[in-house]
């Protein structure tokens, strides 16, 4: 059996990264039994996403939605997830997310669909890692984690470590997120990150297959 998840997402950092992160999470926190297979995600803006007025997040899902449903005529057998990761930036995650659940499951009633909010952004995931980074891609060679990692912009630290070493380095979202997301502590992010750990029990939720009602 092959599960299927479709990520609805909106930035550089989110394209590059969330395969990675995904098929990692998959086989290394939870060991899952069954195949994940990680479609093309559907991307948006994300004030438009986020927006209860606007019909960008219905599309999205019903564009991702659709994708599984391609995937299943071929594979019956095989399970399906729509996955709307996107950054919290000033937004409430607890209020947020279900309030876009709700929103994708009146476009697609069929579908299966879990919402991450990443706080304040995916980049705050690298911070409550920060010390599995260490020295890679010119971060400093000691890197202490933030105390509260989610709290502030993970882009801003990100690059403010980095002129520690040059300064004029910055991070970048398109070269380095990939790089991280390939090389971070993912059992340390989970510990420091709620919001990571929110992605793991979405995730860990669907490793065991339903059972039939016979």
């Amino acid at each position: 059996m092959t599960f299927y998840v479709v990520p609805v997402i909106e930035g550089q950092t989110e394209v590059g990264c969330v395969e990675r992160i995904l098929h990692r999470v998959w086989a290394e926190l939870l060991a899952a039994p069954v195949r994940l297979q990680v479609l093309p995600p559907s991307r948006g803006h994300r004030s438009a996403l986020a927006n209860d007025g606007h019909p960008e997040l219905a599309e999205k899902v019903d564009e991702a939605q659709t994708k599984i449903v391609r995937q299943q005529r071929r594979d019956p057998a095989g399970r399906g997830l729509v996955l709307i990761l996107l950054d919290a930036d000033e937004d409430c995650p607890a209020s947020l997310a279900p309030e876009l659940i709700a929103r994708g499951q009146i476009a697609r009633p069929d579908a299966d669909i879990s919402c991450v909010l990443a706080k304040r952004e995916l980049e705050n995931w690298f911070k409550a890692a920060a010390s599995s980074l260490a020295g890679i891609n010119n971060l400093p060679a000691v890197l202490p984690i933030p105390a509260d990692p989610e709290v502030g912009s993970g882009d801003d630290w990100l690059s403010r470590q980095m002129r520690t070493t040059r300064r004029n380095l910055a991070y970048k979202k398109k070269t380095d997120a990939p790089v991280f997301a390939a090389k971070m502590d993912l059992a340390l992010c989970r510990q420091n990150s709620p919001s990571f750990d929110k992605l793991c029990r979405d995730l860990e939720a669907h490793v065991t297959p339903p059972r039939s009602a016979g």
